[in-house]
């Protein structure tokens, strides 16, 4: 059996690399109790369900105790050779005593060796073998990293029952719609949020494109608004851009009554929640250049969904992508956040992008107002991208 030995340690990308990219009928994982205690369920799962791995062992070893490590790493090697595999070894990643005494015995036998560059997504050839390599005697192939394996990998799960439906442009129409949406957008990003909550609670009905509101109940409503938008003239302005944009019609100011139509559902949804255009927007634009993408994601932390409501413990992403082995993380804010709001969506996000993503993960805060210089270091810190 062509089997691969791995080292394993805390990031699952690192354990699972070489059956991800290579036919391997069986894994040999060799780590430290914690380790496999937490990982080998989720590991032997995904090697079996994703990569086609017929068999997986897990050797826990005493990595206080090198000598004691070398000793079992070559019982380990030599019963696998015993047994007529075909052996390879993978040294990505691993705890370094593992992979110290591995390499105080490598010389003892004519075995290939190699290492993943990840973020890369290539592989280096260490030889370890005059005859034989992994490129020349395993069969190269690629098990594609969706977002659903990239989560399991984590131990979590993606939850598509809360998924939002108006949440995605797939539609090439709506596209074009949330680009125009987004440009109304940029230009009033003070007034932005103000306007969604403005129509959303006086000018949206629940089954109807047509909106209507007395102007003088208008008037009084917008009087209690924020500063950026509580007069009549200030609504005009945003409204005539909408309608410059072709995202609402038929629009009639006639003294007694404002009148208009939203253009579609997704519009009006887009205007009924102030960020979901920001959101679109910014998924739009990353699926260009992802081999994956997805928007407004639930990720459950357990990885078991229940059928009551209340149990489950999740966290929404805005936007996550894959592209290679790597994951993307986006969270996207629109309006102005206080010092406390930027803090938090700053450890939010690394902490989602930590869980469910591991080292390899890009973290990126998108805002359509400007944050201060003391939080730009602040994610900087945290590998945090900001893109404003």
């Amino acid at each position: 059996m062509k089997t691969v030995i791995e080292f394993i340690g805390p990031e699952p990308m690192e354990n699972l690399i070489t059956s991800l990219n290579f036919k391997m009928e069986r894994a040999v994982m060799i780590g430290k109790s914690s380790v496999i205690d937490e990982l080998e369920d989720r590991t032997r799962r995904i090697l079996r369900d994703y990569c086609g791995v017929e068999s997986a062992e897990f050797h826990k070893v005493d990595e206080e105790n090198l000598l004691s490590v070398k000793a079992r790493v070559r019982e380990i090697i030599e019963a696998e050779i015993a047994a007529g595999n075909e052996v390879f070894f993978d040294m990505t990643g691993g705890e370094n005593v593992i992979l110290t005494a591995f390499g105080m015995i490598a010389d003892d036998y004519d075995t290939p060796m190699h290492v993943f560059d990840v973020e890369g997504d290539s592989i280096v050839d260490l030889g370890g073998s005059e005859t034989r390599s992994i490129f020349n005697d395993a069969e190269q192939r690629k098990v594609e990293i969706t977002p659903d394996l990239m989560v399991e990998m984590h131990g979590g799960r993606i939850n598509y029952g809360l998924h939002k439906d108006t949440k995605a442009i797939d539609d090439p129409e709506f596209a074009e719609d949330v680009a125009r949406l987004w440009s109304v957008a940029d230009r009033y990003k003070e007034e932005w949020n103000l306007l969604s909550i403005f129509l959303r609670e006086h000018m949206m009905p629940e089954k109807s494109l047509h909106a209507s509101i007395e102007t003088e109940k208008a008037r009084g409503m917008l009087a209690n608004m924020g500063r950026a938008m509580n007069t009549l003239a200030e609504f005009d302005r945003i409204i005539d851009a909408l309608v410059e944009e072709g995202l609402i019609t038929d629009l009639h100011r006639d003294g007694d009554y404002y009148n208009f139509t939203y253009k579609s559902q997704g519009v009006k949804e887009c205007l009924r929640d102030g960020g979901s255009t920001l959101e679109l927007y910014t998924y739009a634009k990353e699926r260009e250049i992802s081999d994956y993408c997805m928007v407004g994601v639930h990720l459950d932390w357990d990885g078991v969904i229940h059928e009551t409501s209340g149990i489950d413990v999740y966290n929404e992403i805005d936007v996550f992508s894959i592209k290679g082995n790597v994951p993307k993380f986006i969270s996207c804010k629109t309006g102005k956040m206080s010092p406390s709001n930027t803090l938090h969506a700053l450890y939010e996000l690394n902490t989602v992008a930590t869980r469910f993503g591991g080292k390899y993960a890009r973290k990126v805060l998108v805002t359509s107002r400007p944050i201060s210089d003391v939080y730009k270091t602040r994610a900087d810190e945290m590998g945090i991208e900001i893109e404003e």
